[in-house]
């Protein structure tokens, strides 16, 4: 861990004042920050649109269903508990993922 004492900038400390002569403009530049408008951007909405369909429609179905059965044969090969819980994790992060998503950027922007 990194701790600044005092005295640790010294004459031949180079990078502690160097951090110390940036530190202002990063500062003022992420308050800057602040102002810009996220989420008013369509340029993408087509694209965002249709993966969005594809993971809620019968592909995101298909690709649920597959991973349940390939995760539970490998756990069953491999005699695995854990195998079997990574499946059924991501299976569940395929069902309900794109939703959680799509309701955390339409909460936030």
């Amino acid at each position: 861990m990194f701790v600044m004492e005092k005295g640790s900038v010294k004459k031949g400390n180079s990078w502690g004042k160097k951090v110390l002569k940036v530190l202002p403009a990063v500062a003022a530049f992420s308050l800057a920050s602040g102002t810009a408008l996220a989420g008013t951007d369509t340029t993408f909405d087509n694209i965002t649109a249709t993966i969005n369909d594809w993971a809620t429609g019968s592909l995101g179905k298909t690709l649920t269903i597959g991973t349940l059965l390939v995760g539970g044969g490998m756990a069953v090969v491999s005699q695995s508990l854990k195998t079997a819980i990574s499946a059924v994790g991501l299976a569940l992060a395929l069902a309900y993922g794109p939703g959680v998503i799509q309701g955390l950027f339409t909460a936030l922007f």
